[in-house]
């Protein structure tokens, strides 16, 4: 899959697209039983989860989550996609991630601030247009849930009703997605897709893109 292209929030256009479809969704595997209950409430009900995770985007958050488990350090990144709309209800579908080099300890991460220019470089050359719906970190063996340095990124930085935070726990095998409710955050349901519908899916976008800029 070709690395997006990242566009302003203020060339944010919000399509009408349906979601993934019921067959081509699925729990996480490091749900909880609550968190499980939910999505199964969410699924049974018709109604639109609030965001889609790609296969790919999870395979890149666990995979560099696991990697710096057994030194209990913390790593983090944005998560890249669109925003969508359907029957009245927006969501958000997250295709990748975008990270590079950090300064983490096992109770705090950030970008290594040399290494930003060649981060954006990469994401300015690549090949279509996304934006930033949110950011992920990780707990390593903290459990799941937004801190009070978490919380204030959040709000000063993520702070649109599309955004969220996504963190995991690669010791507890542990995963929730939360946004902003209020003063404070809630935890919000997530599906994610499968992956030998995430390739048409990106093909049936890159073509209407194409079509648009003829």
């Amino acid at each position: 899959m070709p690395r997006p292209r990242i566009v302003s929030e203020i060339q944010l256009k919000i399509s009408e697209t349906a979601p993934p479809s019921v067959d081509s969704i699925g729990p996480h595997d490091w749900l909880s039983e609550e968190s499980l209950s939910v999505f199964h409430r969410v699924l049974e009900s018709g109604s639109t989860f609030e965001v889609y995770l790609s296969e790919a985007a999870n395979c890149k958050i666990v995979s560099q989550a696991e990697e710096s488990a057994p030194k209990r350090l913390e790593v983090m990144g944005f998560m890249l996609g669109e925003v969508c709309s359907w029957r009245g209800e927006t969501y958000t579908i997250v295709w990748d991630i975008g990270t590079t080099s950090l300064k983490n300890t096992t109770a705090k991460v950030r970008f290594d601030h040399r290494a930003l220019p060649r981060l954006f470089g990469e994401l300015d050359r690549s090949g279509f247009d996304y934006v930033i719906v949110g950011w992920y970190h990780s707990h390593p063996g903290h459990t799941c849930f937004l801190s009070k340095t978490d919380l204030y990124t959040q709000k000063t930085m993520f702070n649109q009703p599309f955004h969220s935070a996504l963190v995991v726990d690669p010791i507890n095998a542990d995963i929730k997605v939360f946004k902003l409710s209020n003063e404070g955050y809630c935890e919000v349901p997530f599906a994610l897709t499968c992956a030998a519908r995430e390739s048409e899916a990106v093909e049936n976008r890159q073509r209407t893109r194409r079509l648009r800029t003829r």
